[in-house]
């Protein structure tokens, strides 16, 4: 496995995941591009369902299983629900630079959320009276 970790590669492997998905669907599928289209979308939730077991597992949610898997399992799983949601985004663009390029423009729209959330703590020039 590579460790190389740079944007070249993730959009090099975003575009083989992308072809593979496309590629590799049952005839049912590929003769129905919206089925394609949901199921893409729908594999998010598949993969955030996982996490949620991962979390479940972890925080011992369910008497009835008790504790089991551990935080490095639930990081793994909350990869797969991002990366399942960039081949979706993906699946729509079929570019991955575009797909890219839409994290990052969301990522800005996050940034701006964040500045304009940001607390403004006031202090008064003089403690208020008691």
């Amino acid at each position: 496995m590579s460790t190389t970790r740079d944007w070249d590669d993730l959009a090099a492997l975003i575009e083989a995941v992308d072809s593979h998905l496309d590629a590799n669907t049952s005839a049912t599928y590929q003769a129905q591009p919206l089925a394609q289209d949901w199921a893409r979308v729908a594999k998010v939730t598949e993969e955030a369902g996982e996490a949620v077991d991962a979390l479940i597992g972890l925080t011992g949610q369910n008497p009835r299983k008790g504790v089991y898997g551990d935080l490095d399992h639930l990081l793994d799983e909350l990869a797969d629900v991002a990366l399942a949601t960039v081949y979706a985004i993906q699946h729509f663009t079929k570019d991955a630079g575009k797909t890219l390029d839409r994290i990052f423009t969301r990522s800005e729209v996050h940034r701006g959320r964040l500045a304009a959330a940001a607390p403004t703590v006031e202090h008064p020039a003089t403690p208020p009276p008691s």
